[in-house]
């Protein structure tokens, strides 16, 4: 009977420090994907910022070199203007259709993404 109550034990040792080690694999992988979650975050909102300043900076200089040659500043303003809204139209009608899905499966595959 000693023997069973041993096996018994042995077993329900094994079977806790199954869950355990089970406990911290989830706890690293939760680690793992928030780290890179952040890092990735990091990245993006640098380059955003400096594809912010690119646009700010090439709309402010292909404004004022169009309005020197149309010898019209604000026409110049207003054309580059006009470009911006254009491009801004065509990301928000192409928003839900395609570029939403696209990014929400790149983040999808991003996460469940096994080494």
């Amino acid at each position: 009977m000693d023997t069973d109550a041993e096996r018994q034990d042995t077993i329900v040792d094994a079977a806790g420090d199954l869950i355990e080690t089970y406990r911290d694999l989830l706890t690293v992988r939760i680690v793992e994907h928030t780290s890179m979650g952040a890092s990735i975050s990091i990245v993006g909102l640098i380059t955003l910022l400096i594809i912010v300043f690119v646009l700010i900076f090439s709309g402010l200089g292909a404004a004022w070199w169009i309005g020197d040659v149309m010898n019209n500043m604000k026409a110049g303003f207003f054309i580059v203007g006009g470009f911006y809204t254009v491009i801004l139209i065509t990301v928000l009608a192409t928003a839900k259709s395609f570029i939403i899905p696209n990014v929400r499966n790149m983040i999808i595959k991003k996460i469940y993404e096994q080494d």
